[in-house]
């Protein structure tokens, strides 16, 4: 009966989030849920920075050169930052990039 007792536990630890700790750069969720909803919130960011890039690609097709600002390409305001940390996207028109300053988004 104790051993049964002390899997419970671990288990319901674990569930929480208590045992293994949380495991992100940001330290974003305290819980299985909440690194559960970071992590949906990772995909969105990916997912913004592939849609502003393939802009920049038609953008710099089109014309050749790049745009100066994303306000350039139309972006909405709501693409232009993480979804998480809410810090607005790096955009360097020399280069035609743009990425993400949040902890643990730099390769994305």
């Amino acid at each position: 009966m104790r051993l049964s007792s002390a899997v419970v536990l671990v288990a319901a630890l674990v569930a929480v989030g208590c045992v293994d700790g949380n495991q992100r750069k940001d330290q974003v969720g305290e819980t299985i849920v909440g690194q559960s909803l970071a992590r949906a919130k990772d995909v969105d960011c990916m997912n913004n920075l592939r849609s502003v890039r393939q802009m920049i690609q038609v953008a710099v097709t089109s014309s050749d050169t790049p745009p100066a600002t994303m306000d350039e390409m139309r972006v909405s305001k709501s693409m232009q930052q993480c979804p998480i940390g809410k810090e607005p996207y790096r955009y360097d028109a020399v280069s035609a990039t743009v990425t993400c300053p949040h902890p643990g988004h730099e390769k994305y």
